[in-house]
Formats: structure tokens, sequence, C-alpha cells
């Protein structure tokens, strides 16, 4: 697999404040930060703590700041899910849908009675509301009534692999409009501007996809890279850019990318799904709408081992995971390689 070269000047260093939310969990998993550590400089990335301030300081390129924060943030999430997620009452979630159409949770009083008539096999059973009603939930009809108002409701369990920054959502799949003020849309603009600053008028919106049957898929197979290549490079995770018409968007969205459509932009370098870690290259790919609008999804990428691919590659030779062509494209052979974390449309 090929490596960015090093060989940079003063000048291509920045510097990069993320705030540290969970200061006392960190301090005290001190094998924890030995592992963030050497994460840091296999990115050439020099991290420095301010506890005092609440505050990490990161010194590298714009690009290797922005893993090194998303580890970052990734280390904290996982060390509040251990602190607080212990009990399996507390990794199920009831909900109710509102008049607007959107899903409530259900009080904790609530959640734990449900609950517990759930795990006996109770069929249905009546109870009073935060509101003194006294309603009905029918758990085989999976609704509630009261009267003549009939409200649908879903249960959830909590699932290890999904992020904690995630909407909490009894949905399969939602599409979360980011605010433009978040760090979370900045680090993205930030990365997607590195190529893009003048090929574009402005973003639309970035929404984060939350399908929880692909990533958790995905997943599962990281776990694997992670034990076949290592912690420290975070299992050859990389986020990388897929263009596409806005035809394949909701698809890609629904059932993630599909290697059965390798050839429509051609296959130069192997008959698989195309990512490119420039935003520029791909957008070539992103094809306008009505609206003059473009689409590009910024994806989680297990590049794995890659070797030099060809036009008449079906899958990479034994011991290879993607093909490239030596510099920012890479083909994925493996339809669980690569997760649409990210969907921006700019004009």
């Amino acid at each position: 697999m090929e490596h960015e070269d090093s060989n940079r000047s003063p000048n291509d260093y920045k510097e990069t404040i993320c705030p540290i939310e969970h200061d006392e969990l960190i301090r005290q998993n001190q094998s924890v930060l030995e592992e963030y550590f050497k994460f840091c400089t296999s990115q050439l990335v020099l991290p420095i703590f301010n506890f005092d301030k609440k505050q990490l300081y990161l010194y590298g390129t714009a690009s290797t700041n922005f893993e090194a924060e998303k580890r970052f943030l990734d280390l904290q999430n996982n060390l509040v899910l251990k602190n607080s997620r212990q009990s399996i009452r507390d990794r199920v979630c009831w909900w109710y849908e509102a008049w607007d159409g959107t899903w409530q949770l259900y009080s904790p009083r609530m959640n734990t009675e449900i609950e517990e008539r759930h795990q006996s096999e109770a069929s249905d059973f009546t109870m009073l509301n935060e509101i003194g009603e006294k309603i009905t939930i029918d758990l085989t009809k999976s609704i509630e009534t009261y009267g003549t108002r009939i409200k649908r409701i879903l249960r959830s369990e909590y699932n290890k692999h999904v992020p904690v920054y995630w909407k909490l959502t009894p949905l399969e799949v939602e599409r979360i409009l980011l605010d433009e003020k978040l760090n979370e849309y900045l680090a993205i603009k930030h990365q997607f501007d590195e190529t893009m600053h003048d090929r574009y008028t402005r973003i639309v919106s970035i929404e984060r996809i939350q399908n929880l049957s692909l990533f958790t898929r995905f997943c599962i197979l990281h776990d694997t890279y992670i034990r076949r290549y290592g912690k420290e490079n975070n299992g050859t995770l990389r986020y990388l850019y897929h263009g596409c018409p806005e035809s394949a968007t909701k698809r890609i969205i629904e059932r993630g990318f599909n290697r059965s459509y390798s050839g429509t932009n051609g296959c130069v370098y192997g008959r698989g799904v195309y990512f490119s870690s420039k935003a520029s290259y791909s957008d070539q790919y992103a094809k306008l709408n009505g609206l003059k609008q473009k689409g590009m999804f910024f994806s989680r990428v297990l590049v794995g081992r890659s070797m030099r691919g060809s036009s008449n590659i079906c899958e990479p030779d034994d011991g290879y995971d993607t093909t490239t062509d030596g510099d920012h494209i890479f083909v994925c052979y493996h339809d669980n390689q690569c997760y649409p974390e990210y969907l921006l449309v700019y004009v």
C-alpha cells in the first residue's frame, strides 16, 4: 500500500483544537491515552493535552489532523459507552410515534414497565401515562391506544457498534441534517475544501447517514481488519469520496455500495467500487440534478493492503484487499468494506 510523502515544509502543518468533553474518564484510562499517542505518531501528528482548559491541540497536516480528531472523538465516545451502559435494561428503548410523525422516547418509568411486560411475553396490558391517561399497550400489534387515538410503538436495543454522536432513533435508516455550526460539519467541509475550494459555489447540505444494518456489517469487517493490520492505523480505515448521480444516492443510502454497478464510469483500476482521497476527482462523477446540484459521499473505507489495479481485475490477488492507481484512487471489492457516512450536496 502506498503512503503519502512525509517530507513537508513547516507551512504545511496546522493547529487543530478539539474539546475534551470527558476529561476525568480520559485521565483514568492511561492505556487508552497511550494507544492514542501511538496512533498520532503513526499519522505524524503531535497531540498536546491541556486538561485545565479541556482542550486537545493537534499539530499536523489538515488531513492527518482530521483523522486524529475523528479518532479522539471515537475514543471519548467509547469511554462513555463503557462507563454508562451497563445493564441490559439500559440498552432498551421504547418509542411512540407523535402526532407530527416523529418518534419520541417513553419516560424512563414507562420504558421500564413496557420492557418488563415485553420480557414476560405479555401480549397487551394497561398502564397510566405521564399525564394520567389509562392507555393500552398492545405488544402484538405494536400500538398504544387511548379511546380512538392510536399510536405506533417501536422497540430498539443498544448496538455496541453505533457511535454515541449518532442521533438516537428506532428507525433502521435515517438521514440527519447537520447544523453548519457543529464541529462535525466544519471538519467535513474543511476536508472537502482542500481540493474543492475553487470548484463549487456553496454547500447546500451535509447529512449524516444512519443505516444501522449497513454500519453494523461494516464494523464487523472493521474488527477483522484491526486484528489483521493492527490498531495503530485503525485497521487501515480511511475517509474517501465517491461522486455519483442523484439517481444512485437513495439506493446507496438504503442498500450501500454495490459492485454490480462497476463499469458505469469505467474500470481502469478494477471492477469494483471506486473511491478517491481527492474530492476534486470524485466531483467529475457527481452529476448535476434538476436543481443544478451535485452529490458526493464522504465514506468510511477499509483500504487494507492495496495492489496496483488494471481493467481486467475482478478481485485483488490473495493477500490484498483493494486495488489502486498508486496515488489517490482505491477500488473496493467487498460491499461491507465501505460505508456511506456523509452525503454532501453542493452547487
